[in-house]
């Protein structure tokens, strides 16, 4: 319990924690290295043994590869933690289906509007948190939907070929290469705005906001519960 008389809550547990750090960590690595894929802006010199461009070429789409497999096993994560976790971390969380979590939603447009000053108290997502992040996995899921049919397109195997050759008949590969090339700079925008709204919110509730990522815990705020 702080000063203030807060209570102290358990909010995100340990796989969800694990989760938010992978995504953080393989979207850097898949933006290094898609950067480059899309336009070498570093060679390695010739005397060394991979300076070859083919050598590097394949060590580099090695390393995309590999970042993007674990970048949908976090994706498949999360989406089972969604019925799995605590309410926090549940799907229901995530939508306004109740009148309060509706309400909450308005207020929060309110907050972010500058017509109302301080924003309503939330230990967990707020509702409009909720859907930018049900439409930012969305964007996730595009995304390695996009990447898979790249994959299958340049190391056409039969699994492979088989789920996702269908993309390719939808449309040219071309534009799945530049969905998924286009993909990544809205995650990157998503980023920049997700950390400038946590600091925010900490600053502005003073709740751990940002520390919670690492701990799991927050100060309680008073919310009443929506479900």
């Amino acid at each position: 319990m702080d000063r203030a008389g807060r209570q102290t809550v358990y909010v995100w547990e340990l796989p969800i924690r694990i989760v938010h750090w992978t995504i953080v960590l393989t979207i850097l690595v898949l933006t290094l290295t898609g950067f480059w894929l899309y336009s070498p802006f570093f060679r390695p010199p010739a005397t060394y043994g991979w300076g070859h461009p083919g050598y590097t070429l394949a060590v580099i789409r090695f390393i995309h590869e590999l970042a993007g497999g674990i970048f949908i096993a976090a994706l498949l994560g999360r989406l089972y933690w969604a019925f799995a976790g605590n309410r926090y971390a549940s799907w229901r969380a995530l939508l306004p289906i109740t009148p309060h979590q509706r309400w909450r939603l308005g207020q929060t447009i309110r907050y972010y509007a500058y017509v109302r000053r301080e924003p309503p108290p939330s230990i967990g997502h707020n509702p409009l948190a909720g859907l930018a992040y049900l439409v930012l996995y969305g964007g996730f899921f595009l995304s390695a939907l996009t990447g898979l049919a790249l994959f299958s397109w340049v190391a056409p195997t039969a699994p492979l070929r088989s789920l996702f050759s269908w993309t390719w008949t939808m449309m040219p590969i071309q534009d799945i290469r530049l969905i998924h090339f286009l993909l990544m700079f809205w995650f990157l925008a998503f980023a920049v705005h997700h950390l400038y709204s946590a600091i925010l919110i900490d600053v502005e509730e003073r709740n751990g906001e940002l520390s919670s990522i690492i701990t799991g815990w927050k100060l309680d705020e008073g919310e009443e519960h929506d479900f």
